[in-house]
């Protein structure tokens, strides 16, 4: 199966590199600037037209409609398009899960605080997971920033779940856009695919995955 991995559009989709050709197009979250319900319809709607057979959604924290307002902002979902709110599908055999939770960041959507909170979402994480998207990374993976404090900013908590998960093939994720890149370790690819940069630039091409 061919994954095509975006995250971080932030309403930038009609400015970013060309998508490739896939079996499944994931999109790691923050579709929206401010989550609003114009920008909701209207990048769910980019989404839906894309020519990918199988196409993942999860939020991300700037998608705050998807939290506030969760009837509102998932009545919008094109029935094409498969939102994963900390839950499960299986595309042609392969077993994907999403979630939207990050440790807490400048007090946006789907915050939770670092420790047994978000220890309690990524033990919802089923054992046989074999392609896993989050909107934050772990911690240690394509999660450094390089603006403020510095340091990385990955989510501890579930780099120690991920490590339990024996059949894990692809983990896509974005939320740090200075971590853009991919990486293998013990067997499973790392994906961070922000598309735009820290400038807000939306030059960051999509990443292609095989599993």
């Amino acid at each position: 199966m061919r994954l095509v991995v975006v995250s971080d559009t932030h309403g930038l989709h009609d400015r970013m590199p060309p998508i490739p050709d896939g079996d499944v197009l994931v999109h790691a979250g923050d579709l929206t600037v401010t989550g609003t319900l114009a920008q909701a319809r209207e990048a769910l709607q980019w989404l839906a037209d894309l020519p990918h057979r199988h196409k993942i959604l999860i939020a991300g924290n700037h998608d705050v409609l998807f939290e506030r307002d969760a009837d509102a902002a998932e009545a919008l979902v094109p029935p094409n398009v498969i939102y994963l709110r900390d839950r499960g599908v299986v595309l042609d055999g392969i077993r994907c899960w999403g979630s939207p939770w990050q440790p807490e960041f400048f007090q946006w959507a789907f915050n939770l605080p670092r420790g047994e909170p978000l220890a309690r979402v990524w033990a919802k994480i089923p054992d046989d997971t074999q392609v896993l998207v989050t909107h934050g990374p772990p911690n240690g993976t394509l999660d450094r920033v390089l603006v403020g404090r510095g340091g990385h900013e990955g989510c501890a908590d579930l780099r120690r779940r991920i490590a339990e998960l024996r059949d894990l093939r692809l983990h896509a994720f974005g939320h740090i856009h200075e971590g853009y890149g991919s990486t293998t370790i013990d067997g499973c690819q790392f994906v961070n695919a922000s598309i735009n940069t820290v400038g807000y630039e939306p030059v960051n091409p999509p990443v292609v995955a095989d599993v």
